[in-house]
């Protein structure tokens, strides 16, 4: 009987392990350091100046400012990388770009 109790907790603790993902502190940190390494965000701000403003507005949802002009980013599911156990595949969808 206990050597059922060791398997069942053994393969409850697999389970827990292959479906982690990043916790939300370290998840923001990838979304934020993705947006700050993308060329279409520098694309879209280079003639008006350096990013100076990432603002988290909702979930996956950023507004990055730069030079007096607002970039809306969000963040989507990579649909084309391969479901596996670990961080969130996403990719990076402009929005509008609204200059004062």
């Amino acid at each position: 009987m206990t050597r059922i109790g060791f398997v069942a907790a053994f393969l409850l603790i697999g389970t827990v392990a292959a479906s982690s993902a990043l916790p939300p502190y370290w998840q923001r940190k990838a979304e934020i350091d993705a947006i700050t390494d993308s060329s279409d965000v520098a694309r879209r701000l280079e003639n008006h100046g350096p990013i100076d403003l990432i603002e988290h507005i909702g979930n996956d949802h950023y507004r990055v400012g730069g030079g007096g002009c607002t970039l809306e980013v969000f963040v989507i599911d990579d649909s084309s990388a391969e479901q596996m156990p670990g961080p969130r595949k996403f990719k990076l969808q402009m929005g509008k770009l609204v200059c004062k």
